[in-house]
């Protein structure tokens, strides 16, 4: 109306501005008709229906909420084998233009009335429903009015234009397939949680207890074919919702250690089947170190046994070149503790933070939430690898020790960092009260299960029972005051093991686990 368009005869483009001039009219008069192609065919001979995009009903929820191409004409099927044309940009308000045409109709009271009783609802009651926009009152009124054509057109009180029902039947369609396609999204939703639920389960369930990295592609990468185009951002969606973590004090249902991928409810059991494989390789590596010490009055230099921080190093460093995965869980000591805290939870091996306190106290301080250390945890103590070591030796280099005064120099230091232990660590003078959470799986049917012990190493297991009163698990940090060595630095990872959660922090997650405890998973 503020120009002249020029085009080619026909062309899509012509037939574009065409609808829009259409629809314009149906914005400045409601009384107008809808474009329907019997309309347009009654002005315009041989009109060209080819570049008209035909949208069958059940498509019209996707067309409706697409904004690409708006220029692009539209054909949509109708009642009587009509067409209704919109461009895609129009088809929107097209649609809220249909209501307010069915409301002017619908201003009819005796139309209202009929409709009302077929509804079996009151005249005020419908007149007030049809005045929102609520679908499922507009889906039940235009399902009515389609059904019910017949019987409302025999009615002589009242003359109905047949842009009524065409109004009735876009707005139908719409909102069924509308509904159709919520469900099929709510279908759509579920398989892909079933999906990812079932790549989640495969790690869980693989037979190593892990995934490698490019293993985990490879099983993502059989849903390729199925997820299309889309097949990246349900890869992304996994590795978000189920490997990054979202929340304190709770481990996603994929932790990543080492470049594998482990299920949560692996953790635990997976440091038990390692623990005690790596307990007794420990104890015979010390055990054999120390020999060799005694045998050659050290000429090696080793300082595994100069003082406490010496010996944690060795063993994280033994742990590492024997068993790098589980120096990294070693290394997480708050993925260790989630996962503990979960394992127990799911066996119900706790009713309350007590336990629980209990339970954590074999690897951690339960005030501190700061881990113990290493050779508390693989109950590990230098005087017993040094008595038993020492009983190892020929009779004359034993009898050469105790005449030099060596032997009493070392007990004396080894008894005094014992002594100094338990003063630092108060609760590992008690291990004969504390249940060892390791103790509550089966022993490990793998070959990483646990092997039986050689006489020494049973010897050292022995010793440190008999020694510590029961239960004496590990030595402090501290170094002895007999230690004149200076002490080696230990590495970013053994100090990252250091690293305690604040008061307010250790406060607030036990006040949620006790919580969490009462409640099914």
């Amino acid at each position: 109306r503020e120009a002249i368009i020029v085009s080619e005869h026909f062309s899509t483009s012509f037939v574009s501005e065409l609808l829009d001039e259409y629809f314009n009219d149906l914005l400045e008069s409601i009384v107008s008709p809808l474009p329907l192609l019997s309309v347009v065919n009654a002005e315009f001979e041989a009109f060209p229906t080819e570049v008209l995009t035909a949208i069958p009903p059940d498509e019209l929820a996707r067309e409706y909420s697409t904004e690409t191409e708006p220029e692009t004409p539209l054909s949509i099927p109708s009642l009587d084998a009509e067409r209704l044309l919109v461009t895609r940009g129009n088809l929107r308000p097209f649609v809220t233009v249909s209501i307010l045409k069915l409301r002017y109709y619908l201003s009819n009271t005796s139309l209202l009335e009929v409709l009302a009783r077929f509804l079996d609802t009151s005249l005020i009651a419908l007149k007030q429903k049809v005045a929102g926009k609520e679908p499922a009152v507009w889906l039940s009124v235009t399902k009515t009015i389609i059904d019910k054509r017949k019987e409302i057109d025999a009615m002589r009180n009242v003359s109905i234009d047949v842009n009524f029902y065409h109004a009735a039947w876009l707005l139908r369609r719409l909102l069924e397939s509308q509904i159709k396609e919520a469900e099929q999204k709510r279908k759509d939703s579920e398989n892909r949680q079933l999906d990812l639920e079932a790549i989640s389960m495969a790690v869980k369930e693989s037979p190593e207890g892990w995934m490698e990295q490019d293993q985990l592609s490879r099983t993502l990468e059989t849903l390729q074919d199925k997820y299309g185009d889309s097949f990246d951002s349900f890869r992304e969606e996994f590795y978000e919702r189920y490997v990054h973590s979202h929340g304190k004090n709770s481990l996603p249902k994929v932790v990543l250690l080492e470049n594998r991928y482990i299920h949560r409810d692996r953790v635990f059991p997976l440091l038990h089947a390692y623990f005690r494989e790596q307990e007794e390789q420990l104890k015979l590596t010390f055990l054999n170190r120390m020999e060799t010490q005694l045998r050659t009055g050290n000429v090696g230099g080793d300082t595994s046994f100069v003082d406490l921080d010496s010996f944690e190093a060795a063993i994280l460093q033994e742990i590492r070149r024997q068993n790098a995965f589980l120096a990294a869980l070693i290394e997480k000591p708050a993925v260790l503790a989630e996962g503990m805290i979960l394992h127990a939870k799911q066996n119900k091996l706790v009713k309350d933070v007590a336990e629980l306190k209990q339970r954590l106290s074999v690897y951690f301080n339960p005030e501190s939430m700061k881990p113990l250390p290493l050779y508390e945890w693989f109950n590990l103590r230098l005087i017993d690898i040094f008595e038993i070591a020492f009983e190892r030796l020929p009779i004359l280099r034993r009898i050469w020790i105790r005449l030099t005064g060596k032997y009493e120099s070392f007990r004396s230091r080894y008894v005094s960092q014992s002594a100094i232990r338990r003063q630092e660590h108060p609760a590992a003078g008690t291990g004969a009260s504390r249940p060892d959470p390791r103790h509550d799986l089966p022993e490990p049917g793998s070959a990483r299960g646990r092997r039986p012990q050689s006489a020494s190493a049973q010897g050292v297991s022995r010793n440190s029972r008999r020694s510590s009163g029961g239960g004496d698990r590990g030595e402090s940090r501290r170094s002895s005051a007999q230690s004149t060595a200076k002490k080696p630095v230990l590495s970013a990872e053994a100090e990252a093991r250091k690293r305690a959660y604040t008061k307010k922090q250790v406060d607030s997650a036990w006040q949620e686990f006790g919580t969490s405890i009462k409640k099914d998973d």
